[in-house]
């Protein structure tokens, strides 16, 4: 029988729709599908259409959902339907939002030890399902492995993938075979016994894959890896078991000899079972929320939570909160300082590996001395009163009395604030970050050409290793994404990110807070064009009519402020952004050089923009005449 290729807006079985294809390998392909009247999200794997027609295929295609249901762990991805139409056999999975082990070593080269535990810990609980169900995975690797967000804990989830070609020992059906375009297992983390065939599988093989996996993922190298595929099987038989510690890296003991039992070449020589491997790694990291924030900083849980809920829940930022004042060993708290990290290995002829998430550069940054976020964001209003750290009371500092030095560091991890660590005191020290009011947690976003325009101008203008030294002093919950996300793939972002990024700019860079003002001129021409040339079309002298169809754009950047234009007796118009605290002053100086900008082009002519409020401090409006 002659099936169709899958393929985007297709129909399966008149009730899943076809939407763009995510994955696949020698056996299928898996598209993004959703259920026309549930809703749901799914996703599902089909047989490749010429394999279609090869019963013992599809009879090994379907045990994957056999297999599944049949351990029924959570750790392991849920099958929720399958059959056989017009696109040919396929199974219907949960869709996962996050991204595969594979996916987080390309970015981070190698993970730290809290994150490579907390992926092994989930998959070693989901073998031991599986094992005691009496079935062997026999396919583990980083793709197959998954680390998704789990909207319903607000916390990251390992996922073990593609039970395709486990075998069922109690199974009386042949065993796997070579077939042209289709390879059973990968050379790299086959067990000895699998890849001569010359014993009986059990268990433990899947044991030798898992001591693989610790390896690369602590190392960011494969224990037996060479040239060509049968060169690599051929290792993992005869070769010696390297040492983590010949690979450069230096970790406990305990997990050290761990990783050398799993890679023993005698079965008998491995652990048991794989439950008895969770017990010896629980032993090593025994702190479950400090794995789970480990692999929560490999998939940006807290992005994943402010992009799917519009914010962090407020049950979530009441108990972020409290948990400031408790032991960071007993609580989930997304901002706790990371576990320890380890240097990266130098291996000699080895292409160097990024830093693991969370690391520091080893040398602190060598920032500017520059006029002062803290002093220069005095209100023309009466001042505030100020608390130190210990909460007591600071005199009030008149815009007369603004410094141009440097002022202490205050590092805050709970907070917003920088990341402890020590520095040298003979140098300057950099502006201290203002954390957002709590009232303020989650409902303040920028969308990603703000960021962009941002980050792309002090690139372009400063150098790379100007914003890497500013990235570097970046608050800890923030710093990894900026580091490892690529910018251009931010749709949206904490105001608070923006800020610290745009105060320690200001700090270590700038060192002129004027020149936001002409990063925002710049911005469109730049990041902004697509979204602001409707206004270019043709030139309009009605500077009301330019700025209230400006603002049905600019207002679209940010998740808050409320912009309305009004025009005086006396024809002049003004901007006015009502509800804008608590953007800062650089951010406040961009919006007025992009307003500046747009309108100077959408004229034709001279433009000049007059801040009127909020030029300084963090007033809750922002107001400018604008005038030919």
């Amino acid at each position: 029988m002659a099936f169709r290729p899958p393929t985007p807006g297709l129909l399966v079985d008149n009730k899943y729709r076809l939407a763009e294809r995510i994955g696949g390998g020698g056996m299928g392909d898996v598209f993004r599908a959703e259920h026309v009247l549930a809703g749901r999200a799914v996703a599902i794997k089909f047989l490749h259409p010429e394999l279609a027609d090869n019963s013992e295929l599809s009879h090994r295609f379907f045990q994957e959902a056999q297999a599944v249901n049949r351990i029924r762990h959570p750790n392991i991805v849920d099958v929720i339907d399958a059959g056989v139409g017009e696109l040919g056999p396929y199974i219907v999975m949960e869709h996962l939002d996050g991204e595969s082990l594979g996916m987080a070593l390309a970015r981070f080269g190698r993970l730290d030890m809290e994150a490579a535990v907390g992926v092994a810990i989930p998959v070693l609980e989901a073998l031991d399902a599986a094992h005691r169900a009496g079935i062997i995975h026999r396919d583990l690797k980083p793709e197959n492995i998954f680390i998704a967000f789990d909207p319903s804990r607000n916390s990251a989830v390992v996922r073990l993938l593609d039970f395709g070609i486990a075998k069922v020992l109690d199974s009386d059906g042949p065993s796997p075979r070579t077939r042209t375009g289709v390879v059973f297992g990968t050379p790299d983390y086959l067990s000895p016994e699998q890849a001569t065939g010359e014993s009986p599988l059990d268990g433990r093989s899947d044991l030798f894959s898992v001591g693989v996996l610790l390896y690369e993922v602590l190392t960011g190298t494969r224990p037996f890896r060479a040239p060509t595929a049968v060169a690599t099987a051929f290792r993992v038989v005869h070769a010696e078991v390297p040492t983590l510690a010949s690979a450069g890296v230096t970790v406990d003991p305990r997990l050290e000899a761990i990783v050398q039992r799993l890679l023993q070449k005698d079965p008998a020589k491995r652990f048991p079972t794989a439950g008895d491997v969770v017990r010896e790694l629980e032993r090593v990291a025994p702190d479950p929320p400090r794995r789970t924030m480990a692999l929560g900083r490999l998939i940006n849980v807290q992005r994943r939570m402010a992009m799917s809920q519009g914010g962090i829940p407020e049950n979530e930022r009441d108990r972020l909160s409290s948990s400031r004042d408790r032991s960071r060993g007993t609580s989930f708290d997304m901002n706790a300082a990371p576990p320890m990290r380890i240097p990266p290995p130098v291996v000699s002829g080895a292409r160097p590996t990024e830093a693991p998430p969370g690391m520091r550069p080893s040398e602190p940054a060598r920032p500017v001395p520059g006029v002062t976020l803290s002093n220069a964001l005095r209100s023309r209003n009466p001042e505030p009163t100020l608390l130190s750290q210990r909460g007591e009371s600071l005199p009030t500092v008149r815009s007369a009395d603004i410094s141009i030095k440097s002022e202490p560091t205050v590092r805050s991890a709970d907070f917003g604030g920088l990341m402890n660590r020590q520095r040298d005191t003979r140098r300057p020290n950099v502006t201290p970050v203002r954390p957002l009011p709590a009232r303020f947690a989650g409902q303040y976003h920028v969308r990603g050409p703000v960021l962009r325009s941002v980050d792309r101008t002090i690139v372009d203008e400063y150098g790379r290793s100007a914003r890497d030294e500013v990235v570097s002093q970046m608050p800890i919950r923030y710093a990894d994404d900026f580091r490892h996300d690529s910018i251009n793939a931010l749709v949206g972002y904490d105001l608070e990110a923006l800020d610290a990024y745009m105060e320690l700019a200001t700090s270590l860079v700038l060192r002129d807070l004027e020149r936001w003002r002409d990063i925002g001129r710049l911005a469109v021409g730049g990041e902004l064009h697509s979204l602001v040339r409707t206004l270019f079309a043709r030139p309009l002298t009605d500077i009301a009519s330019l700025m209230r169809r400006g603002t049905s754009i600019w207002s679209r950047l940010f998740t808050f402020g409320s912009w309305r234009v009004a025009t005086g007796p006396t024809g002049r118009v003004t901007l006015h952004i009502g509800d804008f605290d608590p953007a800062s002053l650089p951010l406040r100086l961009w919006v007025v050089g992009m307003v500046e900008e747009t309108a100077r082009r959408a004229s034709g002519g001279g433009v000049k923009v007059t801040i009127t409020l909020g030029e300084l401090g963090f007033t809750s409006e922002l107001a400018c005449e604008i005038s030919l």
